[in-house]
């Protein structure tokens, strides 16, 4: 769901540089924990950070991504029943991204499903005709689960636990052209200041990209066009 269908990280970025007087952009999440990101400071600053933002719900604002509504329209016409698998909190995360789905999204999903829950559960939504799960379940179990043609979704990590699951027969569409989905996030939590000054100024983040092409059933999509392009050519 977040930078696939809503302009999650923008939308952290606006807010952080209008609190913090910093000047982040897509181009500095090279990471997809924050604290390993330049401006963000220490793992435990970041941490209060990212309370901060959650609770204040910043993210009721974010904007779609551009071009999702029509390709969604798109794969529906073409007979796909689009359902989120996201890693978004049930507890903490239901009734926002229920509100946001409802505004920007109506009526489009059969199910949104939350992975890696402590507790499976479900909430059905009679005005939209959908329901929300908690699964204890990882994504790639999930879309086994539900016979998945594609899963589109922007972590990398996520591409390679399907690539690597023996039982996971779906094509994995890693969305978007994000320094975050180029490289692996490896390691313990340290933050970019601490380790800028072990790697004393190199850019160490590029030795972590990954290439993708020799992936099980793994391709990249920069936008939505690209994306439903490549669903189209799995009929």
């Amino acid at each position: 769901m977040d930078d696939v269908l809503s302009q999650t990280t923008q939308c952290v970025a606006n807010w952080h540089n209008s609190n913090y007087g910093t000047k982040m952009g897509l181009s500095t999440f090279y990471y997809s924990m924050w604290y390993k990101c330049p401006g963000w400071g220490s793992v435990s600053e970041t941490l209060e950070k990212v309370k901060t933002f959650y609770a204040e719900d910043h993210l009721k604002d974010a904007p779609p991504v551009a071009g999702a509504r029509e390709g969604l329209r798109t794969l529906a016409q073409l007979g796909y029943r689009p359902v989120i698998v996201t890693a978004r909190m049930f507890e903490d995360e239901y009734h926002s991204t229920k509100s946001w789905l409802k505004q920007h999204f109506d009526s489009v999903f059969s199910a949104v499903i939350f992975s890696r829950q402590p507790e499976d559960r479900a909430i059905r939504d009679d005005e939209t005709n959908c329901t929300y799960i908690s699964s204890t379940k990882s994504k790639a179990e999930i879309c086994s689960a539900l016979n998945a043609v594609a899963l589109i979704d922007d972590s990398l990590e996520t591409a390679l636990a399907c690539s690597d699951s023996e039982s996971a027969n779906f094509r994995v569409i890693l969305f978007g052209a994000y320094e975050w989905n180029q490289r692996r996030d490896e390691g313990g939590p340290w933050s970019f200041d601490e380790k800028m000054i072990d790697m004393e100024g190199r850019q160490w983040w590029e030795d972590d990209d990954v290439d993708i092409s020799e992936l099980k059933m793994v391709s990249r999509a920069n936008d939505w066009d690209e994306a439903v392009r490549q669903v189209r050519s799995l009929q």
